[in-house]
């Protein structure tokens, strides 16, 4: 299927087809539309050459109550086609919003955070005047042959008008079409920027570096907003040329009118039936000049989405269901690179089983943030498998095999949401969620030894928390989400750095925890520098700059890791 040019892949094929029928509907509407707009020129044609010629006063009444029912009826109409536009943009984005933001969440990245302010824009473009201008703009023809059956003058005047908008649309796209893609991205970049420094607003503030980003921002700024000001400019004055020449052609159509009436070839009525109808066959154009940026905007926004949405995702991959994993973990030759090419894992393998807890240790910059990233799914590969009971971790389903893992990531990572959402991992949002997530979620809490923590604060655990879990320590987040990954008991629990921010306290609890998952018989991956913590760990995996160093009984690898006269190297 082709759409304004653009080829589109199926998912937007698909959701273009399911609202055949209102593109339908109000493409026919539109045919109405364009003929009830003849009734004000046929008014003028019952009241210049009937009405005034005879005197009919109750000609007069019957043809203006005629007129006001055509006017209501078009007005009526008009509304229904609006309402039918908003409504087909409401359900492309009901189709293909969960697909792209499904995507956004399984893949990252900023294309796919652009792809969700396209759909925006074709949305709001569906539903803008432009796209009922474009639907009117076939049955401008009607106006011109009407023009022509009058006389034949006014219907060459017509044709010449309509050529010439076409031209001045024609070159209004020409000129703004590369300006505008230009401005696009570059402002969806500064947006990227924007987003990222306001995460860390509360840095930039400690670090007096406020001012300075703030200069930068507005910089990435200028440039989209210089170039969508040129092109919004040159556009402008398109949008007043055609207006200009749309008026001055209504006008001249009463000049020839006039003419053509002096000498007897129409009459007095088609001098003004002619001027409304030029005016109606020129109107869809002259909006069309208005409304080009929208238009093109959500063209090119067409384009990036379909881009887009034609490339694979693993997202949209449908997968065979595996039973409910125990916990076995097998990883195989890892490695993966930075965007840069540089090395960051190559040729990890190790494997652990339910009921063993395995440490893994190295100076920073080893790569131990990027293995649990690769074994919990935040990242793919670019080399080796990870496999959870024999099945490579790309089999599962994403979201059914994370009910069995627990992550606690280096960051805590809590969302806008109250406490409850957050431990349960938001599972009420989620189809078939049952009344047993609030009792889960106080379970995990108590195994993370934060529930009477909870419990004093103001809400407890309805407790709303901002953007990034604002609202909370930074002690208190990390032990909410280690709740978080002991929410339902996974078999499979990787914990990154559990005790970065935790004071003795919390540290207890978390040893707690560890050691209960562990006889529950769950496997655990413990990333750590604590001594405390890795102390119950039954083997330890040592990397350097990416690589396997050693991997063996904790004992051992600590002995073989610690300098004569040291206790401990982790």
């Amino acid at each position: 299927m082709k759409i304004a040019g653009v080829t589109l892949p199926p998912p937007l094929a698909d959701a273009a087809r399911a609202c055949r029928t209102h593109f339908l509907a109000a493409g026919g509407f539109s045919v109405l539309i364009s003929m009830l707009f003849l009734a004000p020129a046929i008014y003028m044609l019952q009241v210049y050459d009937r009405v005034l010629t005879t005197g009919g006063r109750i000609t007069l009444l019957f043809v203006t109550l005629a007129l006001a029912v055509a006017l209501l009826t078009l007005a009526a109409l008009d509304g229904i086609r609006s309402r039918l536009l908003v409504r087909a943009s409401a359900r492309i984005d009901a189709i293909l919003a969960p697909q792209i933001l499904k995507r956004m969440l399984s893949q990252g990245g900023r294309g796919n955070v652009q792809a969700m302010r396209d759909l925006d824009m074709i949305r709001q473009a569906l539903a803008s005047p432009a796209a009922s201008a474009l639907m009117d703009l076939p049955w401008a023809p009607l106006f011109v042959v009407v023009c022509f059956m009058l006389h034949f003058w006014l219907g060459i005047l017509a044709v010449a008008s309509i050529i010439l908008l076409l031209a001045i649309a024609w070159r209004n796209q020409r000129i703004t079409r590369e300006a505008m893609q230009q401005s696009t991205q570059a402002l969806a970049a500064s947006h990227a920027s924007e987003q990222a420094a306001s995460v860390y607003a509360g840095t930039l503030r400690g670090l007096g570096m406020v001012g300075a980003m703030v200069n930068r921002q507005l910089n990435l700024r200028s440039s989209g907003i210089r170039t969508m000001a040129e092109a919004q400019f040159i556009g402008s004055r398109f949008s007043a040329l055609s207006r200009f020449l749309r008026l001055f052609v209504q006008s001249a159509a009463l000049g020839v009118g006039a003419l053509l009436a002096i000498v007897g070839e129409i009459s007095a009525g088609a001098i003004i039936a002619a001027s409304i109808l030029l005016g109606r066959a020129l109107q869809p154009i002259d909006a069309l000049v208005g409304g080009w940026s929208t238009l093109t905007s959500a063209r090119a926004a067409l384009l990036r989405l379909s881009d887009a949405m034609a490339q694979p995702s693993d997202a949209d991959r449908i997968r065979t269901a595996l039973p409910s994993p125990g916990g076995k973990l097998d990883v195989e030759q890892v490695a993966v690179r930075s965007a840069d090419g540089r090395v960051i894992l190559q040729g990890v393998t190790f494997s652990a089983g339910p009921g063993e807890i395995l440490g893994i240790v190295g100076p920073s910059g080893s790569g131990k943030t990027t293995l649990a990233k690769v074994i919990a799914g935040a990242i793919n590969p670019d080399l080796g498998t990870v496999r959870v009971d024999g099945a490579q971790r790309s089999d599962w389903d994403p979201d059914e095999l994370g009910r069995y893992i627990g992550y606690l990531p280096q960051e805590p990572s809590l969302f806008e949401g109250t406490i409850k959402e957050n431990i349960s991992r938001f599972e009420a949002w989620t189809a078939g969620a049952d009344a047993s997530v609030d009792q889960e979620a106080v379970a995990a809490a108590r195994q993370a030894g934060v529930h009477d923590l909870i419990l004093q604060l103001p809400r407890g655990y309805d407790t709303p928390l901002g953007p990034l879990g604002a609202g909370v320590s930074a002690g208190q987040a990390q032990r909410i989400a280690l709740a978080r990954a002991l929410y339902r008991s996974p078999n499979l629990l990787i914990l990154d750095e559990p005790n970065a921010f935790l004071d003795a306290e919390g540290e207890a609890a978390l040893v707690r925890a560890v050691a209960g998952a562990r006889a529950r018989g769950a496997t655990v991956l413990l990333i750590a520098h604590r001594k405390a913590v890795l102390d119950r760990a039954d083997r330890l995996l040592v990397l350097e700059a990416g690589k396997p160093k050693m991997l063996g009984p904790a004992k051992d690898v600590v002995v073989r890791l610690s300098p004569p006269g040291s206790e401990s190297a982790a």
